[in-house]
This record gives structure tokens, sequence and C-alpha cells, in this order.
């Protein structure tokens, strides 16, 4: 039986990636106001992200709602299809909550549903990794047990640039904002039981890679013949930079680099930059 892959369009996968490994984007929705848009569909990143620099409040998003997965669920199911969905976080977002209420709605024990507990590109290297087994005839159990497995032992980080939507999501003050952005400071994150935990601060961007990369090795990280993803909020001179200091210590396998897209970029801010790999490859 053929089995389908589906995700959020909060996984910030290349176009190209997904077209190659067959897999279906639901696209989540950014608001400015009244102003509805579509992730991926009628906004590009960078008008996203220029827009949110002329708007003095942060835009709302809107998760998938259940009858959009109903719909997607049973256009697979019809053509014989199993399908595997893997969504943002939970605990980030309603839209794997509304998978759920899909599937239990359809009652077809053919649509599997995994909370990634991830988001960006993070989600992403779980989708492809599915996906590319998929590809290769693996079952859909031995697929959930695997990404279930490695979703628990991924190296994930991310570089804060700019404090600027902290502070207008009221996360931080005005005074603190100002005193950060003076000193450069760069809160480092990483994504940990499906929630957003801050690591460190640095003083600057490269500063921030440098410790991304030392504590990534600390706790285990190799990433020679890995598959290695790299993120960018519209900063693509700071993905180089990381990039380039990864090849300067590893040889990866390969590097998939990711755009972050409107729905992350909201909390993200522009010019945060990441990367995340497996323990196992």
């Amino acid at each position: 039986m053929p089995l389908k892959v589906i995700t959020d369009s909060t996984c910030d996968l290349p176009a190209q990636l997904v077209k190659d490994l067959g897999i279906t984007v639901i696209p989540l929705k950014v608001l400015f106001g009244e102003e509805v848009y579509t992730e991926g569909v009628d906004i590009t990143n960078q008008e996203f992200y220029s827009k949110m620099e002329e708007h003095k409040e942060l835009p709302k998003t809107a998760q998938a709602n259940p009858s959009e997965f109903v719909d997607e669920f049973n256009k697979h199911l019809r053509n014989g299809d199993e399908v595997l969905g893997i969504f943002i976080s939970s605990k980030l977002s309603g839209t794997y909550s509304s998978a759920v209420i899909a599937k239990d709605m359809l009652n077809d024990n053919r649509i599997n549903l995994i909370d990634s507990e991830f988001a960006t590109f993070g989600l992403g290297l779980l989708v492809a990794e599915a996906a590319e087994m998929a590809r290769d005839g693996k079952s859909a159990p031995e697929i959930v047990e695997r990404i279930e497995k490695v979703k628990r032992e991924m190296h994930f980080y991310g570089a804060i640039n700019t404090l600027e939507n902290l502070k207008k999501g009221g996360r931080l003050t005005t005074t603190s904002a100002i005193a950060g952005t003076f000193l450069g400071i760069k809160p480092i994150i990483t994504i940990k039981n499906g929630s957003v935990e801050l690591l460190s601060k640095a003083r600057g961007l490269k500063k921030a890679f440098t410790w991304m990369l030392e504590d990534a090795i600390k706790n285990g990280a190799d990433l020679n013949s890995k598959t290695v993803y790299l993120a960018h909020a519209e900063n693509p001179e700071g993905l180089e930079d990381l990039k380039q200091m990864i090849l300067a210590r590893f040889k990866p396998q390969r590097i998939i680099e990711c755009e972050i897209g409107s729905v992350v970029g909201t909390h993200t801010g522009v010019g945060c930059v990441g990367f995340c790999c497996l323990k196992d490859d």
C-alpha cells in the first residue's frame, strides 16, 4: 500500500526537496490585522519579514483546522494510500490536535500521526527522513518507530539575531531590548520535549555559532558523514558563516539549506540562523 507523507508549512523545507520526495504540505496562515496570508502561497518570506518590520505589533498565526485535514486525508485514502502525518510540536501550535480530530472524524486506521515535538528545520529533518523511508518501501509502523526514536536524539540549535520580536511579544521590556541590542546579545535556543528553551547568550552571531558547535560536540554530536540542516530567516550571510564554520571542522555527507518561513519567523524574528542533525544517520 503506497504511503503518503503529509506535514505543515512550518517544516520550512526547500520546495525542490518537497517535490522530489513527494511530500504534501498543509499551509498555515499569518495575519497582519485583518490581512490574512497563506504561508508559502500568497506571501514570500522576503515580503513577510519586510511587512513585519513595518508593523508595531507582531502578526498573529493560525493553525490548520480539522476540515483541511479531513479533505487532505480523504483525498489520499480514496486513492488507496496510507497516510503518515508529521506536524509542528503540539506545544507550539494546535495543528497536530486538528489532525488528530480529523483522524477521529474519519475513523480510519490507515492514518498515522506523529507529534514531531519540533518546528521549522527540525520538523523538516524528521519529515524528510520519513519521506525517504517511505520512498524506500518502509512500512508506516517502521517509520513511526524510527521517527519517535530519533526525535528524542536530535541536536537542534538556533541563534536569535534580533530582540525586537521578544519586545513586541511582551517577553522582554523595551529597556532590556535596547540594552541587549546595544551589547549585541544573541540568545541561543533549542527545542526540548516540544518547547523552546533558552540555552545561553552570546555577544554577536559568530560567537553564538561557536558556542552552538562547541555545545553540540560536548553533547556527542559528530557532523562527519551526516546530513546537516541549516536554516536562516532572511540572513543568507549568517547561514554561510555558520556553514563555513561547520565545514572547517567536519565533512558532512550533505547540507540541506532551509529558509525560516512566516509562521516560525513571527517568533524568531529576522536574522535567526540555526542547524540540526540526528545523532545517528
